[in-house]
Parts: structure tokens; C-alpha cells; sequence
């Protein structure tokens, strides 16, 4: 990780927007998998205007090296304090798929976790408008019959 000589003003400003940040919602499907994802652009939708009320900005790069393509993050705050990391792997071809569409798939794939990594960001199913607290309330054990005693 890289990082301005000082991170006192932006994680004091990340400890206040981690505390409001919403979950992604899951909007997307994985066609193969058939499993439900949170698509790159709801994990920048939701996030975006809680980066904003805190003085806080993430910029994504494109990188290339020899260990393959990646994406370079870059936390920054008001005050010129920053955090950036980098991830790379490997470049992958998939059968039908061009090398730019793969390339272009990995990008959006690293850009999606690193954002929500970067952030403490998660991604959950649609509550359809219940409250937070509501989708992680114990729910109550329904309680078991009585054992009946055995007699010798």
C-alpha cells in the first residue's frame, strides 16, 4: 500500500462514511452461475454521495504489467491525504471472448472489489425497503418439545 505521509484527516472522514455507507445492492445476475451480484456501477452508485458529504474521493486506473492487467485505487481526502493500492493478475482468455473483452471483463470485476474493498463496502439482496436492523435481527429459536424422562 502507498500512502501520504499523514492519514489522519482521511480516516477520521472514512470512519464517518463507513458508518453511513449503504449496502450495494445486489442488481445484477451472473449467467453462468446463476447467482445475484452487485454490479460495479451499484457499488459506485451507493457510495458515491456519502464520499461526498465526507470530503472523500476514489479514482480508479488501468495497469499493466508483466504479472498481467489490473487496477490501481487512490483514496483521497480534501486535505491532499491519500491511500492507493494496486492489484494485478493474470490475463485470461475465455472461449468466445476477444482478449479486450476479456481484459475489459477483468477491469470491471477488479474495479468492483477493490472499490468495495477500499471502502469496507458489502453487498446484500434487496430487502425490498426493510431497515438494516430488521435484516439482521436474531430471530427467535422455536422451542423444543420436553424430552420425556425414561424409566429403568
Amino acid at each position: 500500500m502507498n500512502k501520504s505521509e499523514s492519514i489522519t484527516n482521511l480516516a477520521t472522514a472514512l470512519a464517518k462514511a463507513q458508518a453511513e455507507m449503504p449496502v450495494a445492492v445486489f442488481d445484477a445476475t451472473n449467467p453462468f452461475l446463476k447467482s445475484k451480484y452487485a454490479s460495479l456501477g451499484a457499488v459506485i452508485q451507493s457510495s458515491r454521495p456519502i464520499l461526498a458529504k465526507h470530503k472523500l474521493s476514489l479514482v480508479q486506473f488501468p495497469i499493466s504489467d508483466v504479472a498481467g492487467i489490473g487496477v490501481e485505487s487512490i483514496l483521497t481526502h480534501e486535505s491532499g491525504e491519500f491511500i492507493a493500492e494496486r492489484v494485478t493478475i493474470p490475463l485470461s482468455e475465455e472461449k468466445g471472448k476477444t482478449k479486450v473483452q476479456c481484459a475489459g471483463s477483468t477491469l470491471t470485476y477488479l474495479r468492483r472489489y477493490s472499490w468495495a474493498s477500499i471502502l469496507g463496502m458489502y453487498s446484500d439482496e434487496d430487502s425490498d425497503g426493510a431497515s438494516i436492523t430488521q435484516a439482521f435481527q436474531t430471530k427467535p429459536t422455536p422451542a423444543l418439545p420436553p424430552v420425556p424422562m425414561q424409566r429403568k
